[in-house]
């Protein structure tokens, strides 16, 4: 049942994101514009994850996911209203995006704090790939569905996204509650966020699957949240009239359902990975993978090259973030677990120290240039932590 949950919510996820993208490019034509509204969720995330992940540790997860799904369904039913009476402007998305990394900061920890009490320590690695791969299944199908549904009618797209939130709900009550691992009564929220961060700063392992997660976050994510305007730059037409690119959304759900084909096939070959694996030396090899995959797409503006660019991505990106998740909860202790998940989140609070400036390089230079350039950095990144970060790369 919470897998299935999981489906429904990363479906709609991934159809809100597409969606959201296509529709503040319509309204504005600006990549700068697109980009501070992809990442409004960043700000509200950054600020309240370390209270989401107290939360998870505290109380009751299950409840905790439900309320944050049905907040989910009613800020899309809300943006549905909005569009369909004509009345959207690009500044009422910003709005959602901020509440929407503000309800995630409280999901997310919880989320990923279940897993293990559902599956055990020995079963967490299979539990987290199989997630990633649900992940990338909805990756394949539901930015080709959303483009479609996006041609009929915006509007449409954010009635189904409300509704698969709703049908997730009903599925996350299905399993049993999960209380606190202990009782935290009579302890300060503040304390427990310091303990947290403390926690986190001294177990090293830790340590360097965030501070990893957290360069690759600023520089390689802010493309894949933005990749419909460097889609439409780089394999659309300019309109003279309106100023505007025109693609199809259509072939922007294509392409990124490319990323999705190849996130199940990197699922695939993680989900039996166990100790002894080289699993520390598979994540850096994704980040280095990413940013090559990222520099081929700037260099070559086919189609069928841009397909086979986002295959790899999928597969580098949910080998990276499918190990690094599953890793650093099964290197932290259970009452921190939920904690370190929402530092974890922190890292794409970050993501606007990557995405403005790139934004603001397309518009100002072309989406060519600005691609090339931070595809450069994210392989001398990886680069840097493959050769100097000793521990991680070693970690089997």
């Amino acid at each position: 049942m919470l897998w299935f949950s999981t489906l429904l919510g990363m479906g709609a996820i991934q159809m809100q994101m597409i969606s959201r993208t296509i529709l503040v490019d319509d309204l504005t034509g600006k990549a700068f514009l697109t980009g501070i509204v992809g990442l409004g969720f960043a700000p509200s995330m950054l600020i309240l994850s370390m209270f989401g992940g107290v939360a998870g540790d505290r109380m009751e997860k299950r409840t905790l996911i439900q309320i944050t799904q049905l907040a989910s369904a009613v800020m899309a039913l809300v943006v549905a209203v909005l569009i369909l009476t004509d009345v959207i402007i690009w500044q009422y998305l910003l709005v959602a995006s901020v509440l929407q990394g503000a309800i995630f900061a409280f999901q997310m920890p919880a989320r990923q704090a279940i897993i293990p009490k559902l599956v055990g320590s020995a079963r967490l690695t299979n539990a987290m790939a199989l997630s990633a791969g649900g992940m990338s299944m909805m990756s394949i199908a539901a930015p080709a569905f959303a483009g479609y549904v996006y041609g009929i009618g915006a509007e449409y797209v954010y009635f189904i996204i409300a509704a698969m939130y709703l049908i997730a709900m009903i599925m996350i009550g299905r399993i049993q509650k999960v209380p606190p691992e202990v009782a935290e009564k009579g302890k300060s929220v503040l304390r427990e966020v310091g303990a947290g961060f403390k926690y986190a700063s001294s177990n090293r392992v830790v340590l360097l699957l965030l501070s990893s997660g957290l360069v690759v976050a600023i520089l390689a994510m802010p493309f894949r949240l933005q990749f419909p305007v460097f889609a439409r730059r780089l394999y659309g037409d300019l309109n003279t009239t309106s100023g505007l690119y025109e693609f199809d959304p259509n072939m922007i759900g294509f392409l990124l359902m490319f990323a999705g084909i190849g996130g199940v096939l990197g699922t695939i070959g993680i989900a039996n990975l166990r100790e002894g694996s080289s699993r520390g030396l598979i994540i850096l090899l994704g980040s280095i993978l990413t940013g090559s995959a990222m520099l081929l797409l700037a260099f070559f503006d086919t189609l069928f090259v841009g397909m086979g660019v986002m295959l790899l991505i999928g597969v580098a990106e949910s080998a990276r973030m499918t190990l690094g998740q599953s890793l650093s909860i099964e290197k932290t202790d259970p009452q921190f677990r939920a904690r370190v998940s929402s530092i974890y989140m922190m890292t794409y609070g970050l993501m606007p120290a990557g995405a403005l400036p790139l934004g603001y390089a397309v518009d100002e230079f072309g989406a060519r240039p600005s691609l090339m350039v931070v595809s450069a950095l994210v392989v001398l990144a990886g680069l840097a932590f493959l050769v100097g970060a000793k521990t991680l790369r070693r970690l089997k």
